[in-house]
């Protein structure tokens, strides 16, 4: 739910540019919408446009959040966290 509301900020920020926008609206409206490329009764292929729609909406909507999320992040760029290092009592000296 946190991406989905992630997404709604990114589409309604006024910062973020029109084109980056429509790179994810333009496939949503296409799989909501009933016009398919190849139509749903030619032998079941009509889901392979539907299909591949999905994925690059996934793909795109990843790219264009995470750089959005990076490039509106507080945090300070240049400190690594999360790492799980152990130093030895060998390395100490």
């Amino acid at each position: 739910m946190g991406r989905i509301l992630f997404i709604i900020k990114f589409l309604f920020d006024k910062n973020v540019p029109l084109r980056e926008k429509w790179w994810v609206v333009i496939p949503i409206i296409y799989i909501l919408s009933p016009a398919d490329l190849i139509p749903e009764p030619i032998l079941g292929f009509g889901i392979v446009d539907d299909l591949v729609m999905i994925g690059f909406l996934l793909t795109i909507v990843h790219d264009k959040i995470k750089k959005y999320y990076f490039d509106n992040s507080n945090e300070d760029k240049d400190i690594v966290e999360n790492v799980e290092y152990e130093i030895d009592k060998d390395e100490e000296k």
